[in-house]
């Protein structure tokens, strides 16, 4: 936008790229809103632990990880190929050969940007620009910069064999470095069918540190803790006591019989959207240390327990956001 700004010397045209943003965040309100207010819950600077940091992954770079070091070779020697050729795109495709200068410029632009954020000396940017470090990985702005390539392949010639040649060319490179540097994708067949087979058994699958509720361990976590259990090693065996009913990702139902009053700890982790009820009355959970499960208090004898995942006021205010904006636009279109 500043550059078509520059080139139609029209500073409205700033304006309008701002409203544009502003829309467009508007539409994903759904989501930014509750990813940036839900954050507070759990342990989001695991986001950037060593090794899936910026400043680890720049191209070329090398931390203390072969495995690592070996994959981001592969996408630096990718990334650098594919930077050589829309260069040579942008070259043969020159603005004064175009019925629209300014897409030239706009892309090429676009494209600059997005190949500076892969090389180190941006750091102080991925430091300092709001959320940029959140991105992780500056090798994923190749993804922009796919845009840039593929129209500057296409406006640098018309004729079909140059753009086959530069198709050839990346896919003999990620042959290459997928059978000399690094396969692109460690994990094996085998191994998604053990993780399937993991989501079916109830066994569940190993997450993501970032998403774990704040001062949580995850690792701490039983493998095979039971779905409810008493947290009382003297109580009477749990298993005779606790029926259940419903288990679903939102929505959990069952019944505990206790002899005393006590607390039952559930393989679940305590998020502040979990609703409680225990006999149809709303109860206050609490949290296990270390592991962050969810503890529930109950009365001696027979206890009716529901849990489900609400919407909490984030979600909902995200929600009318995206909506009322997709309403005011489909509106100002009609017009």
């Amino acid at each position: 936008m500043l550059i078509l700004a520059v080139l139609r010397r029209s500073p409205r045209l700033l304006l309008r790229g701002a409203l544009a943003v502003f829309l467009g965040a508007a539409l994903a309100a759904f989501f930014l809103i509750p990813a940036a207010y839900e954050q507070r819950w759990v342990n989001i600077a695991e986001v950037l632990s060593p090794g899936v940091r910026p400043q680890d992954n720049f191209l070329f770079t090398k931390i203390d990880d072969v495995d690592h070091n070996r994959f981001n070779l592969l996408v630096s020697l990718v990334a650098c190929a594919e930077i050589t050729l829309l260069a040579i795109a942008a070259f043969f495709s020159r603005p004064w050969r175009l019925r629209q200068p300014r897409v030239w410029w706009a892309l090429s632009g676009w494209a600059l940007v997005a190949a500076l954020l892969n090389f180190s000396f941006t750091f102080f940017l991925w430091q300092h620009l709001p959320e940029l470090r959140y991105l992780q990985l500056p090798w994923r702005w190749l993804l922009c910069l796919n845009v840039s390539f593929a129209l500057l392949v296409a406006m640098s010639s018309g004729r079909w064999i140059a753009r086959v040649l530069v198709c050839t060319t990346m896919l003999l490179l990620l042959s290459f470095v997928w059978h000399r540097v690094q396969a692109p994708w460690w994990e094996k067949a085998e191994d998604f069918s053990q993780m399937l087979a993991s989501q079916q058994s109830g066994a569940g699958y190993e997450g993501t540190d970032e998403y774990v509720p704040v001062g949580a361990d995850p690792y701490e976590v039983s493998q095979d803790a039971l779905r409810v259990a008493l947290d009382d090693s003297a109580a009477p065996d749990p298993v005779k006591q606790i029926r259940i009913q419903r288990w679903n990702a939102e929505s959990k139902l069952f019944t505990a019989e206790v002899s005393q009053p006590g607390q039952l700890v559930l393989r679940l982790f305590n998020y502040p959207a979990w609703r409680v009820e225990v006999n149809g009355k709303l109860i206050a959970t609490a949290t296990r240390d270390v592991t962050g499960q969810m503890l529930i208090p109950v009365q001696a004898g027979e206890n009716r327990v529901q849990v489900t995942f609400t919407r909490t006021w984030d979600r909902i205010a995200g929600g009318i956001i995206s909506l009322l904006t997709a309403l005011a636009l489909l509106i100002g279109r009609r017009r």
